[in-house]
């Protein structure tokens, strides 16, 4: 154990040294990497790879070596560099932790005993991220509930039942990141019930950019500016409160009222998307 964590301190320690991509950079790496650019591709893998710890740690309760998770969170960082095209409309960051995400799910199903999956379930669990990842990779963005339940040959009710015991991986860790980290921002913690200390279930089910992009267009204008600039969705930076304002020409108070107002809005219609289906 001393000696895992001694590696870990050192990894850490030499990531320091590696200065992070910026957005511009990024522009410019990409249209290298797609012409075979190994130099481009490596300075995209090491300025990603504080995306894949802030990933991975979120997973560190399920009994994996903690330098296995950022191995297997690597991998799915270098699928996502390969498979990304600028013109889909979504920044890297948000692309990537698809595929990190799922990297790491894998390896913690195939190699820990520490998840309290019903055994009936696991090998369609199994299943279900392989045909998943295949999906995806054929579609370009996350499969349907009911596309996934046809290539399965299963009924949409078996399918959501088995996207929910994933959800397993999505109940621990994920509130301990600082909101406003561009890496940690996702919509489950945008709308988490604050009362309750945990993620709402149901925006589990949001799996693609296109649900995202449809639920976000549901707010005011005002709302989603705000939301934007709390959530890095802008430049890839999380502003706090008086930051927002000083933008918005607004009080730190009133900005916080039309945050709560957007999220309380975000979350009315998550649940009723769960209630009409997402397929």
């Amino acid at each position: 154990m001393a000696h895992s964590l001694d590696s870990v301190k050192l990894y850490m320690q030499e990531l320091r040294t590696i200065p992070q991509v910026t957005e511009q950079e990024m522009v410019e790496l990409f249209p290298k990497i797609s012409k075979g650019d190994g130099k481009a591709k490596k300075r995209m893998i090491e300025g990603n790879l504080r995306l894949v710890i802030s990933i991975a740690k979120r997973y560190s309760c399920y009994g994996l070596d903690f330098l296995d998770l950022i191995e297997e969170g690597n991998v799915g960082l270098i699928k996502a560099i390969d498979k990304y095209d600028p013109k889909m409309g979504y920044n890297f960051s948000t692309y990537a932790f698809w595929w990190i995400r799922q990297y790491i799910q894998r390896a913690i199903l195939s190699q820990t005993k520490t998840i309290h999956i019903p055994l009936y379930a696991y090998e369609a669990i199994k299943k279900l991220i392989n045909v998943s990842e295949r999906m995806r990779e054929e579609l370009a963005r996350q499969p349907t509930t009911a596309e996934l339940a046809k290539k399965l040959r299963l009924s949409i009710k078996k399918t959501r039942k088995f996207m929910q015991e994933i959800q397993v991986f999505e109940r621990v860790g994920s509130l301990d990141s600082p909101l406003g980290d561009k890496f940690d921002i996702f919509l489950k913690d945008l709308i988490r019930d604050e009362e309750k200390g945990s993620p709402d279930h149901v925006v589990d089910l949001i799996k693609s950019h296109e649900e995202l992009a449809q639920i976000l267009k549901k707010l005011t204008p005002q709302e989603l500016k705000v939301i934007k600039l709390r959530y890095g969705m802008v430049d890839g930076k999380g502003y706090n409160l008086r930051e927002v304002g000083e933008k918005m020409d607004l009080s730190r108070e009133r900005i916080r009222q039309i945050e709560k107002r957007a999220i309380e809005r975000l979350k009315k219609i998550v649940i009723r998307m769960q209630l009409h289906g997402l397929e």
